[in-house]
This record gives structure tokens, C-alpha cells and sequence, in this order.
């Protein structure tokens, strides 16, 4: 489209220059260039700003729809005043041609006041608090308008068709065919525009033709014309070149920071299969949970500032420790943590085994920091494995999570273990015991379980 409005653009200049043209035909085919101009240039204003919130993006998308209506019917009244001048110098003017060249330019001066009070009750379209474009119930009349134009515009060249050159008959009626064709066609590949492109194209073969009826002065001109095309399109492929790799850089910075937020197998997933719905379920996951003790009031006693501050750096050391250890940071809520490992479809106790020795450093990480800030932050780590669900849920601000009752139990491991401890439960204990030592197995009131085993780990064997 760049392409075909920058050779527009250099047509329009070439007709200001040039001397050959009388002015009645060099008036109408320079409208012509400069609204099939406008034509290419809307949509392009249009989708940079279409769903933008905000009254300058709003300002923008009025400007480049009203030009999306006003384009054509200024394209057409320019055919047709240069149907006037072309059938008075190629036939003998007739009520006829009259007859219906002026009803047709009375229907877009119409089209152009509808247009005009359109623009300010919404009649033909209106944008929604998000920017979003819909079409209103008068937008019917923006297409019968022109087609009404057209129709009359196709019968006065056919009743001068054996009258008017060669060389012009067929792009005349071209001009008006194809746009309609494109029209019927457009109603099953919406989203490209393929009535503005063809109409314009239609614009730039109309010229060439009257370039070809017209001497060699505007010959010589076209020639300058290929060769600025020449080095324009060879200045575009190196703008191309340089937003491909632009463009490339970018979708590498998208994909680390998708990778941040989501495993990489479902940021592979969310990406192809956008519309998809992302749920796994998994026979032997493993959970923890961890949180700081007695966080509220210490919280209460700092600064925002310092509170943020103080969580980003323990926070970071965890999520340091997560991705050497192969763990699944799943996310944090406030002060706690949530982790996960054993994320596949195989049924093995490694994960649990893993979690445990992830746990261990959680704690060397808060005596670590606890020495470095000269803070005392104690933290309480709760593990449970079992068979759970994940997955990505909603279309905006979505994260990765796990649902199910090994998670509600991982979440009680925590709440009722003891500072600076980490407390599993007997599914845990169950698949780490021959590698893991555990303190004797105490019996815990846990909400929504009742009493339940649970044990401590006391070392590595």
C-alpha cells in the first residue's frame, strides 16, 4: 500500500508540472491522484490507532475514517469531470451525456453532506470508550451513494463507447468495474483492503492511458518517473530490511519475557495455538509453599519502600536458586512463594526428592540474607506431592497456575509447620523416605483434612 500511495504521490506531481494536459483534464486527473492518495493513507492512520484508548488516538481514527468515505466519492466526482472533458473533445456534446453526468455528480455532493453530518451524530459509524469501530444503520447509504454514481457514470461511457479512443475505452470502464468486483470479493476476505488497492490501481492504469494519449513530453516524464519509483522501492526494501530485523529483535525480547512468566513448553503453546485452552494434568507433582513469619507486622514497621525492597531481594535469591535447581516457579502471593516440580506426565518420585533439597537452600538463602541485611526473617516451608491440574487461564494478565487438593494440602503443610522447618506430608515422606531423614511423624489437625501424619525433615542420608 506504501508502495502504490508514494507512486500516487509522484503521478499528482508530475500532473502539477507538466504543460501538455488542458486544464479541465489535468484538474480532474490530479483530484484523482491526490484522493486515491487519501484512499491508501486511511486505513494505515486507522489500524496505528485502532483500539488505542485516548482522545488523540480518537482524533486520528475520526480524521482517518471520514477519509475512508470522503476518498471515493472525491475520486469519483473527479471521474467525472474528466468524462465531461474527455466526451467534449472525442464527441459532440448531447443532453444525454449531461443528463447523466449530472445526477450522478448531484448524488456524491449528497454523499458529501451525509458524510458531513455523519461525522457528527454517528449515522454511518461510531467508536465505542476502547476505539473499536462499528457500523451504524446509515452506513447502507454510504454504499449506495457511490454505486448509484457508478452505474450512471458505466452507461454514458457505453452509449459513447464507439465514440470514445481506443486507448482510453477500456481503462474507463475498467475503473468503475473492478472496484465493484473488488467490493463482492472484500465481503469474504475482510481485513484486506482490497477495494482501496484495486481502486487505486485502477486510478494509476487510468493515467498511464491518458499519459498514452497524450504527446512525448509526458513519455519523457514517465520516464523520470520508473526511475524515482526505481530508487523508492530500493530505499523501501532497505527500510524493510531494517524493521524485519527490528521487528525480529523485538520478538526475541516478547519471547524472554514470556519465558519469565510461563514455562517453556506453554509459552511454546500460548504462542502458536493462541485461541487454544492450556490444561495438563499431572498424577505426581510436588507443591511447596513457603511464607515469612510473622511478615504483617514486620511490614507494618517499614517503609513501602523498604518492604518492596526487602521482598525483591529475598524473592530474587529463591527464583536464583528455582532455575539452577530446575524448579517451577509458579508465583508469589504478598510474602509466599509457590513452587513446583515432577510437572510431567510420568509418574516418578524425583520431583519430591528435588523439592526437599530446593527447600534446604530456601533456608541457607534466609540465613544468607539474614547475615548480609542483619534482619532476623524466619520463613515456614510446607510440601506435599500428589496429582494436581495447571494450566493458563483468562486472555489478559494471565499466569500459569495449579489447582487441586495436593495444592490446599501444601498450603496446610506450610501454615502449620514451625519457623525455619520444613514440613511434608505422608505422600511426600512416602516418596522421599529412603533418601531423605524426617523427625518422628506427628499427627496435625489440618483444616478441611482433619488429622493427618505429617513429618519434618531432619537431613540427607
Amino acid at each position: 500500500m506504501l508502495f502504490l500511495q508514494g507512486t500516487c504521490s509522484f503521478i499528482a506531481f508530475l500532473i502539477l508540472i507538466t504543460n501538455s494536459l488542458c486544464a479541465k483534464r489535468k484538474t480532474a486527473i490530479f483530484l484523482l491522484e491526490v484522493s486515491a492518495v487519501l484512499y491508501l493513507g486511511a486505513p494505515i492512520v486507522y489500524l496505528t490507532y485502532e483500539g488505542v484508548p485516548g482522545d488523540t488516538a480518537r482524533w486520528f481514527l475520526n480524521i482517518s475514517k471520514f477519509l475512508d468515505y470522503f476518498s471515493p466519492l472525491l475520486m469519483l466526482l473527479s471521474f467525472s469531470l474528466y468524462l465531461r472533458d474527455l466526451l467534449s473533445h472525442k464527441t459532440e456534446a448531447s443532453k444525454r451525456n449531461k443528463f447523466l453526468l449530472a445526477p450522478a455528480e448531484l448524488v456524491l455532493l449528497i454523499g458529501v453532506i451525509l458524510l458531513i453530518i455523519s461525522r457528527f451524530t454517528g449515522w454511518y459509524y461510531f467508536y465505542d470508550e476502547l476505539n473499536h469501530y462499528h457500523r451504524a444503520k446509515g452506513r447502507i447509504i454510504a454504499t449506495i451513494i457511490p454505486s448509484v454514481c457508478m452505474i450512471l457514470q458505466i452507461i454514458c461511457i457505453l452509449s459513447n463507447y464507439k465514440n470514445i479512443s481506443k486507448r482510453v475505452r477500456v481503462p474507463l470502464v475498467l475503473f468503475l468495474i473492478i472496484p465493484i468486483l473488488s467490493s463482492v470479493i472484500s465481503f469474504r476476505t475482510r481485513g484486506f483492503y482490497l477495494v482501496n488497492i484495486s481502486t487505486v490501481f485502477m486510478a494509476i492504469v487510468l493515467y498511464i492511458f491518458v499519459v498514452m494519449d497524450s504527446n512525448e513530453t509526458i513519455e519523457n516524464a514517465h520516464k523520470r518517473e520508473v526511475e524515482i519509483l526505481e530508487n523508492y522501492k530500493r530505499e523501501l526494501e532497505i527500510k524493510v530490511d531494517e524493521r524485519t530485523k527490528e521487528l525480529r529483535i523485538a520478538n526475541e525480547k516478547v519471547e524472554n519475557l514470556l519465558l519469565n512468566i510461563l514455562p517453556e513448553p506453554i509459552a511454546k503453546e500460548l504462542t502458536e495455538h493462541p485461541d487454544n485452552i492450556i490444561s495438563q494434568r499431572f498424577p505426581n507433582a510436588t507443591i511447596l509453599f513457603t511464607d515469612i513469619v510473622g511478615f504483617t507486622k514486620m511490614s507494618s514497621q517499614m517503609s513501602a519502600e523498604e518492604t518492596v525492597s526487602m521482598l525483591n531481594e529475598l524473592v530474587s535469591l529463591f527464583d536464583k536458586r528455582a532455575k539452577n535447581e530446575g524448579i517451577e516457579k509458579i508465583k508469589t502471593i504478598g510474602d509466599a512463594y509457590m513452587a513446583a516440580t515432577g510437572l510431567t506426565i510420568e509418574n516418578t518420585p524425583d520431583g519430591a526428592v528435588k523439592m526437599i533439597h530446593f527447600a534446604q537452600g530456601l533456608l541457607a538463602d534466609v540465613q544468607q540474607f539474614n547475615e548480609k541485611f542483619h534482619m532476623q526473617i524466619r520463613i515456614r516451608i510446607g510440601i506435599n506431592s500428589g496429582n494436581l491440574v495447571a494450566g493458563v487461564i483468562g486472555k489478559t494478565k494471565f499466569i500459569y497456575d495449579v489447582w487441586g487438593d495436593t495444592v490446599n494440602v501444601a498450603s496446610r503443610m506450610e501454615s502449620t509447620g514451625e519457623p525455619m522447618q520444613i514440613h511434608v506430608s505422608e505422600n511426600t515422606w512416602l516418596q522421599t523416605k529412603d533418601f531423605i531423614q524426617f523427625e518422628a511423624p506427628v499427627s496435625v489437625e489440618v483444616k478441611g483434612k482433619g488429622e493427618m501424619c505429617c513429618y519434618f525433615v531432619k537431613g540427607i542420608k
